[in-house]
């Protein structure tokens, strides 16, 4: 039994590794992008798209829409996604879930509560670890 708690331990640690990683690589992208005007660039890109009212769902009065694996891969330029797995050191694959359900947070959080973007990354962070992801 303690090879199985063990495997589910470590599992976790490199979840945990993997959000951090994702985060601090989201930090980096949207700063070189401007911060605030990044996150209208992002938007822009959601836009072209087609998932233009899925991201300004994140930043109106109502929930947030989820947003999918498949979704962000569309989203992201190649020059972001190899931006992405060169901060982290990873293959973007392993990233694209936690990235997706990072920036909608980071996303609302930045456009709502006009926080920076290392508050918005941070919370982001913490909501995703908690397991939570309020409106």
């Amino acid at each position: 039994m303690s090879g199985f708690l063990n495997r589910i331990k470590d599992k976790a640690l490199n979840l945990s590794g993997i959000e951090d990683k994702a985060s601090d690589a989201l930090r980096r992208l949207i700063a070189s992008e401007g911060g605030q005007t990044g996150i209208e660039h992002i938007m822009q890109q959601f836009d072209k798209a087609g998932l233009g009212d899925k991201a300004r769902s994140w930043v109106g009065d109502g929930p947030r829409q989820p947003l999918s694996t498949e979704e962000i891969q569309r989203v992201l330029t190649s020059d972001q996604a190899k931006f992405i797995a060169s901060c982290t050191g990873l293959p973007l694959a392993p990233l694209l879930p936690v990235i997706a359900r990072l920036l909608p947070v980071i996303i609302s959080k930045m456009a709502r509560n006009h926080e920076t973007t290392d508050e918005a990354v941070s919370e982001a962070v913490a909501e995703l670890k908690a397991g939570s992801t309020p409106a």
